[in-house]
């Protein structure tokens, strides 16, 4: 229904079926949320465009991103600066982050130190490192 806010209960949008999403078994519990209206074609939970990280890092990136997003869900500085912070200190420093939306970028990072992934919509969150 238009408007209203939804559970997802699958990997795909029932509306839009064209608007691809992960299968619901890729995604932990913990980490789907509501759907926003469907005019607005949101995804429930966070979405990897790209990560070259291991999977132990890449999962406590993720949490961190979530948990970040609860906390200051219409403040993107916040959440970028909460993210610094938190993967300067598991990961040592040198570490860059942009939260937002409608942007672009080029960057050089080092290997293996690189998310970009959606959350919430639209809003885009890069983390990447380099010394």
């Amino acid at each position: 229904p238009h408007g209203q806010e939804l559970w997802a209960s699958s990997g795909i949008n029932a509306e839009y079926g064209d608007y691809m999403m992960a299968a619901e078994e890729d995604v932990p519990c913990h980490l789907k949320r509501p759907l926003l209206p469907v005019s607005r074609r949101a995804h429930n939970y966070a979405l990897i465009q790209q990560c070259d990280m291991t999977e132990e890092m890449k999962a406590e990136t993720l949490e961190a991103c979530v948990t970040a997003f609860d906390k200051f869900p219409n403040n993107n500085e916040h959440v970028a600066r909460y993210l610094k912070d938190l993967m300067d200190k598991s990961y040592g420093s040198c570490w860059h982050v942009i939260s937002g939306e409608g942007y672009g970028f080029d960057i050089t990072h080092e290997t293996r130190n690189l998310m970009y992934m959606f959350i919430g919509g639209n809003t885009a969150i890069v983390i990447w490192k380099c010394s």
